[in-house]
């Protein structure tokens, strides 16, 4: 080769060279704009719903909902029967509210993966790949907003972190497909140019690690999440940690891609997250302790000597016992560093009863059994929960299937501790249980309902589904008191074999532990005797009037919304499994109307 033609070809490189830089630099700042404008979009979204939930709390506040007058008519139709349609429950979706927030998350990605593209013949297909890696990115932080404890969410639109943990869910869905299409596209491109080295390079290295790291975190929440939640955590937090790392290193820059400022933000929620939550843990461990109790048919009481501030039962709180060693786990170490949530019963003491399933609340279960009254040093984080306030109604409608009544029965006592003495709020109190080794997990809870000062306005409706043989005394006078909207009897169940029988809880079968505390001083002398009638309580002699079979849940929550007046405001709370949950909801959505009384509706689901 000549001088002047290599001189002209190096000319050609350069100039290629230059070229090539200025269309990356293009397509950079159309990905960054779009990637804004993306954001934006989604805080004008989020923005609606804070503006939806305050106007309907000043609404609430003003007596609007309850008025009649022809100017407020319209808005009050309009909301009522958007709420009418949002409520119910749609196959694959938790509502229809629910499926159309996710509609729009999704349309809001597909308009801004292709709109205003970048448009050149160079590498075209690299352009999708770009693109498709800064929707990732953007996806990315708001993955991490949802998951956080300590969401500004709860109290602009009152949805707590675990409302927002199915959306959590499927941001991360949508950023792993993102991920899988930006890597795909850019190893097809490279291996097919012959550009293999690149794929060594540091930067792209890092983004290979980052890409594994997400689809593992992505697999794990799909399928080991079902089978070992506490190996789940353990992994998904190291994973998360690696991808924010891998992430910072596969756009290691400020100024050159501006990569580095989602990392920044991602790493700085999260941990600032995290921060409040150790610190709340560190503050509520002085000087605090569990005494635990073993119930009937696998259950387990806790009572914390130290209560945390603004616990109302109803919320729940995450708590850490690190004696509770795991049995057959590859980390039985792995307990002094994990918090588990339950649902708080009673604040004063601050109590949390537990079912047993797998894994924490088993080796809890069978602790309480080998040291019953046994205490333990403790720490609680939290509360959490965006729960209505019931006083804001004039009737309650509480509804739970087994172990959820840990949150219905701390809504109900909670209200009727609040409850002015001329009050005429009224609640109906619907609990279905398997057996009635159940009902002694709650003796004085049911006893408060039914010896309150508040208790004829209480209309206590017990369901046992599979009632085993026990000594039954139907001619008991004890167990007669009739609530202000009727007995316990007053609704008859659809079921032909149900039937109301006295259930003495003392003949239930299972072990019961109770013991004493070792607290020196006189304040924590009081409390150890509390510990005492806590635990004993359940062996009590308690008649307790039960109705054998499945409720009715719809016919009862239609005559309990039928019983009041159309100026007046009902709340429909429910806490168990799905299936109850889906009855609820469909059923008071179709209780809704704009001649009726204004319903608002509150399910807690298992599982988080």
């Amino acid at each position: 080769m000549s001088p002047e033609a290599a001189k002209s070809a190096a000319a050609a490189a350069e100039a290629a060279a230059e070229a090539q830089e200025v269309y990356l630099e293009e397509r950079q700042k159309v990905n960054v704009e779009m990637l804004i404008y993306y954001a934006a979009s989604l805080s004008c979204l989020i923005g609606v719903f804070i503006l939806s939930f305050w106007i309907r709390f000043i609404s609430v506040r003003m007596g609007w909902t309850r008025s009649r007058n022809p100017i407020l008519l319209p808005f009050i139709a309009t909301t009522r029967v958007a709420r009418k349609i949002f409520i119910r429950t749609l196959p694959g979706f938790t509502s229809v509210g629910h499926a159309v927030v996710v509609i729009a998350y999704v349309a809001l990605n597909i308009l801004f993966t292709f709109y205003d593209f970048y448009q050149d013949d160079y590498e075209q297909s690299t352009n999708y790949a770009a693109r498709f890696g800064w929707m990732a990115t953007g996806n990315m932080v708001l993955v991490v907003f949802l998951a956080l404890k300590n969401t500004p969410l709860a109290f602009l639109t009152a949805y707590s972190y675990e409302r927002l943990n199915v959306l959590h869910q499927i941001a991360g869905y949508t950023t792993m497909l993102y991920t899988i299409l930006h890597a795909s596209i850019y190893t097809d491109y490279f291996l097919n140019n012959g550009r293999v080295s690149i794929l060594q390079e540091e930067v792209v290295t890092a983004g290979i690690v980052l890409g594994f790291a997400m689809l593992f975190s992505v697999l794990a929440g799909m399928f080991l999440k079902r089978f070992n939640y506490e190996l789940f955590y353990i992994i998904h937090v190291i994973l998360f940690i690696v991808i924010v790392v891998t992430l910072g290193l596969h756009r290691p820059s400020f100024n050159s891609d501006q990569g580095l400022y989602a990392t920044v933000i991602i790493g700085a929620i999260w941990f600032a997250d995290r921060l409040i939550r150790f610190g709340r843990l560190v503050y509520n461990s002085i000087n605090n302790e569990a005494t635990v109790y073993a119930l009937p048919d696998g259950g387990t009481r806790i009572v914390l000597k130290k209560p945390i501030s603004r616990a109302r039962p109803g919320k729940h709180c995450y708590v850490w016992l690190p004696r509770i060693r795991s049995s057959g786990s590859w980390f039985p170490m792995t307990r002094a560093f994990e918090t588990h949530p339950f649902t708080i019963v009673a604040s004063d003491p601050m109590e949390l009863v537990i079912n047993s399933y797998s894994g924490f609340t088993r080796d809890l279960h069978r602790y309480a059994l080998q040291h019953p009254g046994g205490s333990l040093r403790a720490s609680v984080e939290g509360p959490y929960g965006t729960d209505p306030d019931p006083l804001d109604f004039d009737k309650v409608v509480l509804v739970a299937g087994g172990s959820g009544a840990t949150f219905t029965f701390g809504i109900a006592a909670d209200m009727l501790e609040r409850m002015a003495e001329n009050s005429t709020q009224q609640i109906d109190f619907i609990w279905a249980v398997k057996g009635q080794d159940n009902l002694t997990w709650f003796t004085e809870h049911l006893n408060t309902l039914r010896n309150h000062y508040h208790s004829p306005k209480v209309s206590l409706k017990v369901h046992v589904t599979r009632l085993a043989s026990s000594p039954l005394a139907p001619g008991s006078s004890s167990i007669a008191r009739t609530s202000a909207s009727g007995s316990s009897t007053d609704l008859a169940p659809s079921a032909s074999a149900e039937l109301e029988k006295v259930v003495d809880l003392s003949t239930a079968s299972g072990q019961i532990s109770a013991g004493p505390t070792p607290y020196q001083s006189d304040r924590e002398e009081r409390f150890s005797q509390r510990h005492v009638e806590i635990a004993s309580s359940t062996a009590s002699m308690v008649d307790l009037p039960i109705i054998v079979g499945r409720p009715d849940t719809g016919a009862l929550i239609r005559s309990a919304v039928g019983s009041v007046g159309r100026d007046q405001r009902v709340l429909v709370a429910a806490c168990g499994p799905d299936g109850l949950i889906k009855v609820v909801r469909n059923v008071a959505a179709g209780c809704i109307s704009v001649d009726g009384p204004a319903i608002e509706v509150h399910c807690e689901q298992f599982g988080w």
